[in-house]
């Protein structure tokens, strides 16, 4: 999967890193100004614990008008090991006004931490929600997840049925996806600079590339920015293809232009841009599909 083994070393990190996104501090600038914003001006419960790890936290943001709302778990990316829901909190912004509540996770981090971990911390985050859907004024039968760049490996990874029914939950537990920007096979990430960090072994790689197991699963939106790094990209589209050639429903969206942090903050965070406007379209159709 991918084009990694084509690159030669230098080729290879450099699909890793944010280098060739322009303008970057101000785009992280703008990215913390409107999290602040959205803090101030949405109500919201910051810090709900939905595990025993001091990072198994989320912030609750409920939509407006009546209850019962579907829900969207929204999944921060940075490596598996850097950043916090707090500065996602802009997310928000693009749903609430639409009627549905959004749940911006933290999760533990790399070192602290393996990538297995952290799965099995998603998915208890997921499994918290369903049980306190009705409490939160949520539809536990419209929940659906997103995320981006290892959040997006996030969504793909709760995207299997698997885990729902060993763990009680319905097999359809969540109701659909948006993995934008995702890393869906890790092999290239493991031999990249990044893994200095990361410490990924080849077991995990092979382990936690949902690529590597594709199988039925809800309808899934598949993002990438236009102009990303190629990997993003590749590994978007064949992960769209694999998912598509599993029997499952698919779309996938690559906006021109969008570079790996402004795919989030003006494409699917922004009420009215193409990618949210199909996040919450799939919201709508799904639930109604479900009575």
């Amino acid at each position: 999967m991918g084009v990694w083994r084509h690159y030669d070393q230098a080729q290879l990190d450099a699909q890793f890193t944010l280098d060739m996104v322009r303008n970057l501090d101000a785009l992280f600038a703008r990215r913390a100004a409107a999290a602040e914003r959205a803090r101030a001006r949405l109500t919201h419960r910051p810090g709900l614990a939905y595990g025993s790890h001091p990072e198994e936290r989320l912030n609750f943001y409920p939509g407006e008008g009546a209850g019962s709302w579907p829900l969207l778990v929204f999944i921060h990316g940075g490596f598996w090991r850097s950043f916090e829901a707090r500065g996602f909190a802009f997310v928000a912004e693009g749903f609430v006004g639409q009627g549905i509540a959004v749940a911006v996770l933290d999760y533990p981090l790399i070192p602290s931490v393996r990538l297995g971990d952290i799965v099995e911390s998603c998915r208890r985050a997921v499994a918290w929600l369903h049980r306190e859907a009705s409490a939160l004024g949520c539809d536990p039968r419209a929940i659906f997840v997103s995320g981006n760049s290892a959040g997006g490996h996030l969504v793909a990874e709760l995207m299997d049925r698997g885990w729902p029914v060993a763990g009680g939950l319905p097999v359809d537990a969540i109701a659909g996806g948006c993995a934008i920007s995702g890393l869906f096979e890790l092999e290239p990430v493991r031999l990249s600079a990044q893994n200095d960090s990361l410490t990924l072994t080849p077991e995990e790689a092979s382990r936690w590339s949902p690529a590597r197991r594709v199988a039925k699963g809800s309808p899934l939106i598949v993002a990438v920015g236009g102009a990303e790094a190629e990997e993003f990209i590749v590994q978007a589209r064949e992960f769209a293809m694999a998912w598509e050639g599993a029997g499952n429903a698919v779309r996938l969206i690559k906006p021109d232009g969008a570079d790996h942090i402004s795919v989030v903050l003006d494409e699917f965070a922004a009420r009215g841009a193409p990618l949210n406007a199909e996040m919450t379209r799939l919201v709508r159709s799904t639930r109604l599909s479900r009575g």
